[in-house]
């Protein structure tokens, strides 16, 4: 019937850093909305011109990322190929790729991790000189 009360320093000294994680989590989150519309706009551009019906048929690449069905595959996003012509779901394959290969450039907007990755797939380090023009292309647009 009666409420054990807590006093106010212990409850402060635990509310205190929650109040604070939240922050820096809306923060982040808010950010790196913000941040990723640069980078898929540069994407867009080098990729199709801005074109989401776009089609390479001699690598399979669809929409305005250029996604081929195997980084469609490795993103393991629910849905088939072709539905990337829809620059939103196109859009969520990429991320969920990048936050499947590089979720920490994705967290912290690093561009040039993740335009490599695009291009040169989940192991672009491996050869990263192979990405090196890609990059200079996406930078310029950004």
């Amino acid at each position: 019937m009666f409420e054990k009360s807590v006093d106010r320093p212990q409850k402060i000294r635990y509310l205190y850093p929650m109040k604070k994680i939240i922050v820096v989590l809306l923060l982040s989150v808010s950010a790196q909305a913000a941040n990723l519309d640069g980078f898929f706009a540069a994407l867009a551009k080098v990729e199709s011109s801005g074109n989401a019906k776009a089609v390479n048929k001699k690598e399979n690449a669809l929409g305005i990322y250029q996604i081929r069905a195997a980084y469609f595959k490795d993103a393991r996003v629910k849905g088939n190929h072709e539905q990337v012509f829809n620059p939103t779901f196109a859009r969520s394959v990429c991320e969920a790729y990048f936050k499947r290969y590089e979720p920490a450039a994705l967290a912290s907007g690093d561009f040039e991790t993740l335009a490599r990755c695009h291009n040169g797939g989940c192991g672009w380090r491996k050869n990263k000189s192979a990405t090196d023009s890609y990059w200079k292309k996406i930078k310029k647009n950004l």
